[in-house]
């Protein structure tokens, strides 16, 4: 896979959710289990940490933990291909998770968003989202924030990376899952685009940037 240094944005889902966290000395820190975003006033979402253990694998299964997930802030992920390396040593560079911080309102978690419906008059019937398209690279230097996302029919991680030109894989493959997926668009945030979790969706009115998977 091409590591994310080299590339103009990435899919969190795609190129974070799950991946192992490996230590600079190759000690093995767990998965990613879910990313946290901030919310800024102007509805902006930046990504601010991994999140890892129980506390933050569970509730993406609809399961409630009354505990704390672990924390790994951004700022230390050195290189992300097929895992994810810090600049750390281990044997743990998580933190435990402030009470204060899991309940400010401000703060959220990507699985919150994952599998949101879409209320859309120009997207199919059913369409949710799929993954979350962030600027950058989160082991790059510059401002890191949720660009776009994409939605469609399906399920989350659902595209395997096919719509991507630069992800390897077979062709034959990758055209059935970009069959498949069609109708997915990539949807630029802006003022048309409302991200409503009190009501559990996400409106796109008219003026939204819609655009095709790139494949």
């Amino acid at each position: 896979m091409v590591s994310l240094t080299e590339r103009d944005g990435y899919d969190v889902g795609l190129h974070l959710l799950d991946r192992q966290v490996v230590t600079s000395d190759g000690r093995l820190a767990g998965k990613v289990d879910d990313i946290e975003l901030l919310r800024g006033e102007d509805g902006t979402l930046t990504p601010t940490a991994l999140l890892t253990g129980l506390p933050a694998l569970l509730p993406r299964f609809d399961l409630s933990v009354r505990a704390l997930p672990r924390v790994i802030d951004l700022d230390l992920i050195e290189d992300v291909d097929s895992e994810v390396r810090l600049t750390v040593p281990g044997p743990d560079p998580s933190s435990p998770m402030e009470p204060a911080r899991a309940t400010d309102p401000r703060r959220l978690r990507v699985s919150r968003v994952l599998g949101l419906p879409v209320r859309c008059a120009v997207v199919p019937r059913r369409s949710k989202v799929l993954d979350l398209r962030m600027l950058g690279s989160p082991c790059g230097p510059g401002e890191h924030r949720v660009t776009a996302l994409i939605v469609g029919p399906g399920r989350p991680g659902a595209l395997f990376g096919y719509d991507r030109r630069s992800e390897p894989g077979p062709a034959a493959v990758a055209a059935v899952v970009r069959r498949l997926h069609r109708h997915a668009r990539v949807v630029d945030l802006d003022d048309a685009v409302e991200l409503d979790l009190d009501a559990g969706e996400v409106r796109i009115g008219p003026g939204a940037s819609l655009r095709p998977l790139r494949g």
